[in-house]
């Protein structure tokens, strides 16, 4: 839903664009989590939004690993959705740009 809500594709269609494998880093063609996501580097307590900040600069900066460095990165967007659905649920997103 994320992904339909920012517009990386139709409504509908967000399971598809997964399962097409759009967002395998390295080779699909909307490089995602490409610091690994919440299996590889978060803390429990933290689900990782600066995280993702960092992970966007690194790619800005062409320093991200070289196996998930997006070439000619001059793009990034952070996003993410959380808290506890009708206490703390909220979202954030942030685009960056490098000039």
């Amino acid at each position: 839903m994320q992904l339909e809500d920012l517009g990386f594709c139709a409504k509908g269609e967000g399971g598809k664009f997964v399962a097409d494998g759009n967002l395998i880093s390295g080779v699909g063609k909307l490089p995602f989590n490409t610091d690994g996501g919440g299996l590889c580097n978060n803390h429990p307590a933290n689900r990782g939004g600066m995280t993702k900040v960092i992970e966007a600069v690194r790619q800005l900066r062409g320093e991200a690993h070289p196996a998930v460095q997006v070439a000619n990165c001059d793009l990034a967007v952070a996003h993410g959705t959380g808290g506890s659905l009708g206490t703390r649920h909220a979202a954030g997103t942030i685009i960056l740009e490098r000039v």
